[in-house]
């Protein structure tokens, strides 16, 4: 039976991602997005699902630093695009004019910033490992709310104060999962890249880019993070349609590498039905 990690405890976002990624699969809570997938590195599990951005707040960072490790040895083998719906919750009894603490994901507390200045503008934002969490702590500490999703305010045993509390509709969330290998080509892939340009000459980006328009190759992502290491100079982390393997794309990746000061394939894998590319994303 395949084994699936995700960032527990039970009833995170990250688990209804790893159940809608393999249904039938052992699925096993880990304490931190880099526990998860240390679980995949230790052989401890044979894929770890990890946010990896959302469409309020963009990219995650814990996933994405574990991607641009020097030594990770992991490949993205596949995608997850899953509804978020956050609810404000709490033990019975409460008084939202009370609390005076909001526990959750860090995420989850920025997705959901305006609603709660105007549903507990008393409470501060206290961040949680998980919103799972968020809600076990909300349910036994006096005077605290919490955000997750009502199926884990029912797991927990806590009421449900509020629903929907995001600050913007059609809020989503995608996820990659991370395994030793990733995916053959299945006719409809993406591809995920990662690379630095030579930060001092004038449009080092626009030539990667053009080795993909150039050749049709359509981008869906793109995003930048620092490389920690100069200021000023960045790791470009990009998703294109296509496979690795395909011939096209792989000229454009060998051409790219000899215009970039590092590059990395990510992996490649099947594209999720209706991911951002103008389509309607399907829903459980």
């Amino acid at each position: 039976m395949t084994r699936v990690a995700y960032l527990g405890p039970r009833g995170t976002y990250s688990e209804a991602a790893a159940l809608r990624f393999a249904p039938g699969a052992e699925r096993v809570p880990s304490a931190t997005v880099a526990a998860a997938v240390s679980a995949v590195e230790r052989g401890e599990a044979d894929v770890a699902v990890c946010a990896i951005e959302n469409s309020i707040e963009g990219g995650v960072n814990e996933t994405i630093d574990q991607l641009l490790r020097p030594d990770f040895p992991l490949k993205i083998a596949g995608e997850v695009v899953l509804p978020i719906r956050h609810a404000l919750v709490g033990a019975a009894g409460v008084d939202l004019a009370a609390p005076t603490l909001v526990y959750s994901h860090p995420q989850a507390l920025a997705q959901c910033r305006r609603r709660l200045a105007e549903l507990v503008p008393a409470a501060r934002p206290v961040a949680a490992l998980s919103t799972a969490a968020a809600i076990e702590a909300s349910v036994s500490e006096p005077g605290s709310l919490g955000i997750g999703n009502a199926f884990a305010a029912e797991l927990y045993g806590a009421r449900v104060y509020a629903d929907d509390v995001g600050d913007e509709p059609g809020n989503e969330t995608r996820f990659v999962a991370v395994a030793h290998a990733d995916h053959e080509p299945t006719g409809d892939d993406k591809t995920s890249l990662a690379f630095t340009t030579q930060h001092d000459r004038p449009g080092s980006l626009v030539e990667v880019l053009l080795h993909f328009s150039r050749r049709g190759i359509n981008m869906t992502h793109i995003e930048s993070r620092p490389t920690r290491r100069q200021l000023g100079t960045y790791v470009f982390l990009v998703d294109v349609h296509g496979h690795r393997d395909d011939a096209t794309l792989a000229d454009a990746v060998n051409e790219v590498s000899r215009v970039t000061s590092w590059l990395r394939v990510l992996g490649s894998y099947p594209r999720w039905p209706g991911t951002p590319d103008g389509e309607p994303t399907a829903r459980a």
